[in-house]
């Protein structure tokens, strides 16, 4: 993110001056990412910048579900098939939601 930022247990911390330089940076990757940012001063948190999530909105694994088109028909697509693939339970879970 910023060379000043410092990571601690999966949260950038960072300094308030370096947030104030690039907050809409921060802000939209916080957004994209849902990754907590700590804005310090003189080393003392002074607030946490947290992702909202609209209620029900899907997070994680399969969240991307429905949000592309293949351009071409699926039996005409490079590749093998899904069942090729040796699927986990958690992709045939994502599937039936």
């Amino acid at each position: 993110m910023v060379a000043a930022a410092t990571r601690k247990k999966n949260r950038t911390v960072l300094q308030a001056g370096d947030f104030k330089a690039r907050a809409l940076a921060v802000m939209r990757k916080v957004h994209d990412t849902g990754e907590e940012v700590t804005v310090t001063s003189h080393g003392r948190p002074l607030v946490r910048i947290v992702a909202l999530r609209a209620e029900g909105e899907p997070v994680g694994y399969g969240c991307m579900r429905g949000t592309f088109e293949l351009l071409v028909p699926e039996d005409r697509a490079p590749g093998a098939s899904p069942r090729a693939w040796g699927t986990l339970r958690e992709w045939d879970e994502a599937q039936t939601r």
